[in-house]
């Protein structure tokens, strides 16, 4: 057995026992991800501990009570039956419990496997349509789901591992479980977090995975590719195309405005805080004048309604608003460019 081998052997162990660092953890689902034959080795050997200490109890109890029900007919049958049979009391007891445990002990994997594989393959389907989607998981962490998002996970959740599969944009906000990391997996790439909150966003029609941190700190990889550290307030941005991270702190604040309504505007341009405003509420804004969308405005919102907020900007750069076929008007001169 080479080295490395011994090294994940002594991983595995350490994982199933609960006796695995947050680092061994990672190191070990980062050597899962690398092949099946990793992953399907790993699940072997968690299977048969598994199975082999449930087998252990039961064997003391079904083949105890067996063979004390045969001592007792051994008891009362005839002295020369029972002569007979004492030349045999070294090897019989023997024979029989390895056969009743070789009866239990398969026909419990036999069951036990079944059953697990049924729970593993069962999932959780959570989808957003036309509507942002607050969702909460078992252990509290919470989900709010972006337009025409979903998210998938094991029905067994939280059990040996928080794991959660990402198609669109969604927020997490995690709780904090010793030993047990939260994983969000999308697009082939990996974020894992004890307890943070941060946002991820991905599109089958892009080409970028982008993941912001509110809170705490992430680790935001993929299984050929160690990744980078995320804090509070940075963005990691991974390209599908060329596999490669980049992150920055210049952030943009409102990404999570589609999940709280928050929205920070500082010296943005008209045209940029209509997009993101009607991007957020899935409601057409446009402006008469195109040169209006040059105007700059610093102003903030807290989970205020659309057309309070339009009519703060109307006034503010002094133009009108009006509502009409289902979107709404800005209009008027508003500022210049030169101004």
């Amino acid at each position: 057995m080479s080295e490395n081998s011994k090294h994940i052997d002594l991983l595995i162990a350490r994982f199933i026992s609960g006796e695995a660092s947050d680092a061994e953890q990672l190191e070990l689902r980062q050597w899962m991800e690398q092949s099946t034959k990793n992953r399907k080795q790993f699940d072997q050997i968690r299977f048969a501990d598994n199975q082999a200490v449930a087998s252990h109890r039961l064997v003391n109890v079904d083949v105890d009570k067996a063979w004390q029900k045969l001592h007792l007919k051994m008891k009362t049958g005839s002295p020369e039956k029972t002569a007979k049979k004492k030349s045999r009391t070294i090897s019989m007891p023997i024979l029989l419990r390895i056969a009743a445990m070789v009866v239990l002990v398969s026909g419990l994997a036999l069951a036990l496997y079944r059953h697990n594989q049924s729970i593993q393959h069962r999932e959780v389907l959570v989808a957003s349509a036309g509507e942002v989607l607050h969702y909460t998981l078992a252990d509290s962490s919470a989900i709010t789901l972006n337009y025409n998002s979903r998210i998938t996970y094991a029905a067994n959740y939280g059990k040996k591992e928080r794991r959660v599969f990402l198609a669109g944009e969604a927020f997490f906000d995690v709780q904090h479980i010793e030993n047990i990391p939260f994983i969000v997996e999308t697009a082939n790439t990996f974020v894992q977090v004890t307890g943070t909150s941060f946002n991820i966003k991905e599109a089958e029609t892009d080409s970028l995975v982008e993941v912001y941190v509110k809170s705490g700190s992430v680790l935001f990889f993929t299984a050929n590719n160690e990744g980078v550290s995320l804090f509070a307030g940075e963005t990691g941005i991974y390209n599908k195309i060329n596999q490669t991270f980049v992150k920055t702190t210049q952030s943009n604040v409102n990404t999570t405005a589609y999940a709280n309504r928050i929205f920070v505007f500082y010296n943005t341009t008209l045209n940029e805080v209509i997009e993101q405003l009607g991007r957020v509420y899935e409601t057409p804004i446009e402006l008469q004048n195109h040169e209006a969308g040059l105007c700059t405005i610093t102003v903030s919102f807290n989970d205020d309604d659309l057309p309070i907020m339009l009519s703060i900007i109307a006034e503010t750069l002094d133009l009108e608003l009006n509502y009409e076929n289902g979107r709404y008007l800005l209009s008027g001169i508003g500022c210049t460019a030169t101004e």
